[in-house]
């Protein structure tokens, strides 16, 4: 990570770098014009990486589709710009480089635009389109203050894809938040804007949430050493063209060194279990769970002499490999002594969302600057 003060009122680009530097501001006064230093600032973060990967193999109508393995590399570079203050403001701005392959063709994953959040003592905006809080793909709805317990649905049918967020964080002990799209112009888009909340009254922790023709509310609370959360929802079926009830009951608790976690959900009528515990063995964090869907799962991490072992197994099939498998992921990482951040990585994943590693059997070179 890199930081510098800002000490001209423009950034200027040149040759894919940027520098800034610090001015003081005038501030009139009665008597005389004097200068205070500014604490605004320029972070520059990021990652590279080059990689050998050889693709998942996949029988489709009885042919295999075995690919040759590929040499890529690719490069992730993100400047974030912060005028502090009760009313501050803050600019992120992310340069995906695209992924270049061995015959040197790039693969573009194209430019974010700038995402600009406004802090003031009343309320917190959030606009922009690759946004932490309310961007499309890595972002949050406000309906997700909504907690809800495994195997409930959700509230909305097509989550994380707001444009702009609006939070007012203490709204009388509460956080109150809405979010949507910016082009509300279509009703897809209108039907896209959420709502949620979160506090504490009591010993309770209260959270809702609700988009369109979906809401939900939670509620949790200590027992006796235990914490028990209870949710309800209504949520919409597109296929029966109505609204279907869902509720559940969740309990986490110490055992000894472990914790354990079981649920019991009612989803549309269907009855659904679930349990897991996790702990600590040797460095190693294991966790494992199953449930009513057969679902069985293990998960194993920690130091094995010079490198970081993750060894993360689901019993449901992944859509990436045959409908045989189950969804695996294992490695080895290393990180290079004296280095900021370098590390080495040999690893396997089929796992749809590449929890811990890339889809494939690879090994990568990663860098964070």
């Amino acid at each position: 990570m890199k930081k510098a003060l800002l000490t001209t009122t423009a950034l200027v680009a040149l040759n894919s770098a940027a520098f800034a530097s610090s001015i003081d501001t005038p501030v009139n006064s009665a008597s005389s014009t004097h200068h205070t230093h500014s604490a605004a600032t320029i972070v520059w973060t990021g990652d590279a990486n080059i990689k050998y990967n050889v693709p998942l193999v996949k029988t489709t109508n009885g042919v295999k589709n075995k690919a040759d393995g590929v040499v890529a590399s690719d490069v992730d570079l993100d400047v974030t710009m912060t005028s502090p203050g009760a009313y501050s403001a803050t600019i992120s701005y992310g340069l995906e480089g695209g992924a270049r392959t061995g015959n040197g063709v790039t693969d573009s994953k194209g430019l974010s635009t700038a995402t600009v959040t406004v802090t003031t003592p009343m309320f917190n905006v959030s606009v922009g389109t690759d946004d932490a809080r309310g961007g499309a793909g890595a972002g949050a709805d406000a309906s997700d203050l909504y907690s809800d317990i495994d195997h409930m649905t959700g509230i909305g049918t097509d989550e994380d894809t707001s444009d702009w967020y609006v939070s007012l964080p203490n709204f009388g002990g509460w956080t109150v938040a809405a979010s949507g799209e910016k082009d509300m112009s279509t009703t897809a888009a209108k039907n896209k804007t959420s709502i949620g909340l979160k506090g504490t009254v009591g010993g309770l922790s209260i959270t809702a949430g609700g988009m369109h023709k979906d809401a939900g509310v939670s509620v949790s609370t200590s027992l006796m050493g235990a914490t028990v959360k209870v949710a309800a929802a209504s949520i919409y079926n597109d296929t029966k063209k109505k609204n279907v009830q869902e509720q559940g009951v969740q309990v986490d608790m110490p055992l000894g060194g472990m914790n354990l976690s079981v649920n019991s959900t009612t989803t549309d009528g269907t009855n659904n279990w679930g349990a897991s515990i996790s702990t600590t063995v040797a460095g190693f964090a294991v966790s494992a769970g199953t449930d009513s869907d057969e679902d069985n799962q293990f998960k194993i991490s920690g130091p094995m002499g010079p490198v970081t072992l993750v060894i993360d197994y689901d019993s449901s099939d992944p859509a990436t490999t045959d409908a045989a498998d189950a969804t695996i992921e294992a490695g080895v990482t290393y990180a290079v002594p004296g280095t900021n951040g370098t590390t080495i990585s040999a690893s396997y994943s089929n796992d749809p969302d590449e929890d811990n590693f890339d889809n494939g059997t690879q090994v990568k070179m990663a860098f964070k600057f």
